[in-house]
């Protein structure tokens, strides 16, 4: 049972979130109030995705985000922020801070449950990336979103840890990227494809002296090869 966490103010967003949980029976809600307490609760609960209020009293929702985001046992974990700012530079600045996905206010029941159901897809943990993975001198923690190379930690950004974990889990394998692309970008938003070049060249540099382990494959895609 995916479990939820809303950080939100507004009790009739509240209820609006909890009536389109129902039309996908099985997901459980917990609701925070004060954003003095978020990051404590997500901490201690640990939901499998947060929906985060922007405009909060007292407090910005995006420095919630960012708080979330420094701190180890949540670094990881899927957050979409919920907010009335429509301008370009806002959604910039959530997502830079390292939101999965954000969804303006008002908004349609059907579009909301897709926009989770299609994060928890990709960020897990779930029962199908809830595990650890292999590849040679790699070592892939999905529910903690955390790598190792060789017993030494590596910082990667959510959607570099994305982008490794789908080449280790088929090693060995040619991944289009198409592929790629797809099974990393938030639902409903054009990804420059370009993006994923950027990934991978971050992801070799971090790689250092085992770079290679991630090869090119001319007109089809990328390939782990542990």
């Amino acid at each position: 049972m995916p479990r939820l966490m809303i950080v939100e103010d507004d009790p009739a967003i509240v209820k609006a979130v909890e009536k389109t949980l129902t039309l996908a029976p099985g997901f459980s809600l917990e609701w925070v109030r004060d954003p003095d307490e978020a990051v404590a609760k997500v901490i201690s609960r640990r939901p499998d995705l947060v929906l985060l209020d922007v405009r909060l009293p007292g407090g910005d929702g995006r420095m919630v985000l960012k708080a979330l985001r420094e701190n180890a046992a949540t670094r990881g974990m899927p957050v979409i922020l919920l907010t009335g700012l429509t301008g370009e530079a806002d959604k910039v600045l959530g997502l830079n801070l390292g939101a999965d996905d954000y969804v303006v206010k008002p908004f349609g029941a059907m579009e909301l449950l897709a926009r989770i159901q299609a994060v928890l897809r990709r960020c897990g943990p779930s029962r199908e990336t809830a595990r650890t993975i292999k590849a040679g001198p790699l070592t892939l923690d999905a529910a903690n979103r955390a790598v190792t190379l060789g017993g030494r930690a590596l910082d990667l950004q959510p959607r570099e840890f994305e982008v490794l974990f789908l080449l280790a889990a088929h090693a060995g394998e040619t991944l289009s990227r198409e592929f790629l692309i797809e099974n990393t970008s938030s639902y409903g938003r054009l990804v420059p494809t370009r993006s994923l070049d950027t990934h991978i060249k971050n992801l070799r540099r971090k790689l250092g002296a085992k770079s290679g382990m991630i090869s090119t494959v001319p007109k089809l895609g990328y390939r782990l090869d542990p």
